[in-house]
């Protein structure tokens, strides 16, 4: 999947001192990475915590140097030392330099290490809502909040991706006024995007399917019906309809990086 780049202004982050584990996170949380040809919209930023102690004396701080230099230099920290501390600080630079879908396979490994690290399940709900992923950032600052009662930071996140839920369904609302005679394809891909954003897969599928009913040649819309598949965890059901996708327009990147994605998850559920 390639992810959009989001526009970003600057973060606010504080030194706060590392969290011992406390155990395992059961399973893995799925990457909701923006994976269809819709463009991501500009959010405001939310607010990301920078653990102190992965910055070495003399080293500079992500956003203190150009983000790719500084990105490259916490891969280095990290492929050194994989602390928990190092691994934050990476998802932040990756956030900062508008590369959310690359910090949530970072933060999920912080988790599955220790599912009470609240400053991993607040920049995890920022990475999620910055992906427009609303339902899924609000539960990881809902976890933020059990790890870590009166943060106040994860309880500004929370109002944050619980405003953009907000926004989103009344734009269903809306949509869902519309005279049936001028709904298109191109309205019915629109529509299954806003349900995606408050997971509501189901109606996504629903309005994706209508799209291709509309324009059975839509290979965005065969794509997107795959990630809402994928999204309720049936990487062998979505695989067709990437298959599709491809067939489609064989020139869709998008469907050929999902397919290897469904692909993937498909062969882990498996073992």
């Amino acid at each position: 999947m390639q992810e959009e780049s989001i526009p970003t202004e600057s973060v606010e982050s504080e030194t706060v001192p590392e969290q011992a584990p406390t155990g395992p996170l059961p399973g893995v949380r799925r990457t909701t990475a923006v994976l269809t040809a819709c463009a991501v919209l500009a959010l405001p930023v939310g607010y990301l915590l920078l653990h102190h102690s992965t910055v070495n004396a003399g080293t500079p701080a992500p956003g203190s140097v150009p983000p790719a230099q500084s990105i490259a230099m916490l891969e280095a920290q990290v492929r050194a030392q994989p602390t928990a501390a190092n691994r934050i600080n990476l998802s932040l630079a990756y956030i900062n330099g508008g590369e959310a879908a690359r910090a949530v396979p970072v933060l999920n490994a912080v988790l599955a290490e220790n599912s009470n690290n609240a400053i991993a399940w607040n920049n995890l709900c920022v990475a999620h809502t910055l992906q427009q992923d609303y339902a899924t950032g609000i539960d990881d600052c809902h976890h933020a909040l059990a790890a870590q009662p009166g943060f106040q930071l994860a309880q500004n996140n929370l109002k944050w991706a619980s405003d953009e839920r907000d926004a989103t369904i009344k734009t269903i609302t809306a949509q869902e006024q519309t005279d049936t005679s001028k709904r298109d394809a191109a309205f019915y891909l629109d529509e299954g995007m806003n349900f995606l954003h408050v997971g509501n897969y189901d109606e996504a599928v629903h309005a994706w399917r209508r799209a291709l009913d509309m324009d059975p040649r839509n290979a965005a819309a065969a794509n997107d019906i795959g990630i809402a598949i994928m999204f309720q965890k049936h990487p062998a059901a979505a695989i067709p309809w990437f298959q599709k996708a491809i067939a489609l327009d064989p020139s869709l990147q998008l469907a050929k990086n999902n397919l290897a994605w469904a692909r993937q998850q498909e062969a882990k559920a498996a073992k």
